[in-house]
């Protein structure tokens, strides 16, 4: 009889140096449906535990062994980092609550005694189950805080504060370097218009698959990230091409596919502004993040003001005042 599918591809490690209450637990574990590695003493389980790429997360450890006891592999298992932890059942002859004390201070979640009964055992074990498996579910929900504290809900990019975060590193990484990079922001022209006139919904298709688009232009480790609305960042390091060039690829590919939703085929065009870094500054991280951001935006408006559908380099004269009049500002950009 089997637990369950979890204890059926459950890995457990049983260290103990007597080969032949090795060899019964073992055999009562795989009856039980458990995948099961050994170790004669506790230098070889840590060796095990250290070294396999998926290594056991349950361990049923002797008290009693050569080279590296029960209870000084316990402390060495609680002194890695781990954010998935082993659940560790210390098996012993003696029952007095001193030793009791000694083995959960080292680190053991559970103890048995010897001779071990068999359903004892399987009843701890499960304990041990239960305890990995609400483990896991804590760790799965830290993964989606961490992640959802770090991207955009609607299109999966980076969020403004994730890109924050990791322009000051490139930026960083220039100034060390000198390799140049490129800070871009993209802006979705007359965007407004397609909410109004198409409903909020559809203007949701348009932003997640103009982020579907972003991610299949640029490289994997370029920083694409949706700044707010219908804005996006893009940072790109280790520039094979000039930065013009490599938007205006972008740019004429958003202009040349139609973006379709059921029924509607619509032509988006995107308005980019560009700025460099080329890592010589006295200034500091902060005042050169915010001056990128600041000079690209500069740009974008300027490439808004030329009428949109283009991509403008930085350029330190460049005026930001809207020309156009304001009826034809329906995107609900200021320029």
């Amino acid at each position: 009889m089997k637990f369950n599918l979890l204890i059926e591809i459950m890995k457990v490690l049983i260290a103990d140096d007597d080969k032949v209450l090795r060899m019964l637990m073992e055999r009562q574990l795989q009856g039980w449906g458990f995948e099961v590695i050994t170790a004669q003493d506790g230098e070889e389980a840590f060796k095990i535990l250290t070294t396999e790429s998926e290594p056991p997360r349950m361990l049923i450890l002797d008290w009693e062994m050569p080279n590296l006891d029960g209870i000084g592999l316990c402390r060495k298992i609680r002194a890695l980092e781990s954010n998935d932890p082993p659940y560790i059942v210390l098996v012993t002859a003696h029952s007095d609550q001193e030793h009791l004390a000694t083995a959960l201070q080292a680190g053991a979640n559970d103890y048995i005694s010897k001779p071990t009964k068999a359903v004892e055992l399987r009843a701890r074990l499960g304990v041990g189950l239960r305890t990995l498996e609400l483990q896991n579910r804590l760790n799965i929900a830290n993964e989606m805080l961490a992640y959802k504290a770090e991207h955009d809900e609607l299109t999966g990019l980076q969020n403004r504060a994730s890109l924050i975060e990791h322009l000051d590193n490139e930026i960083e990484r220039t100034k060390r370097t000198g390799e140049p990079l490129a800070l871009a922001i993209c802006d979705i022209d007359f965007f407004k218009r397609v909410n109004d006139t198409y409903g909020h919904p559809v203007g949701d298709r348009v932003l997640k698959e103009f982020a579907e688009r972003m991610k299949d232009t640029f490289r994997p480790y370029d920083l694409v990230s949706r700044y707010g609305g219908e804005e996006f960042v893009v940072c790109c390091t280790s520039l094979e091409s000039e930065p013009e060039s490599i938007f205006e690829r972008f740019r004429g590919a958003i202009e040349s596919t139609p973006f379709l939703d059921k029924d509607l085929s619509l032509g988006i065009t995107v308005s980019i502004g560009i700025a460099t870094f080329d890592g010589i500054s006295t200034m500091a991280t902060k005042e050169i993040m915010l001056g990128l951001i600041s000079d690209s935006d500069k740009a974008l408006y300027a490439a808004k003001n030329s009428g949109r559908n283009q991509v403008v380099m930085y350029q330190p004269n460049q005026h930001t005042e809207c020309e156009q009049p304001e009826e034809m500002l329906n995107d609900g950009q200021i320029c």
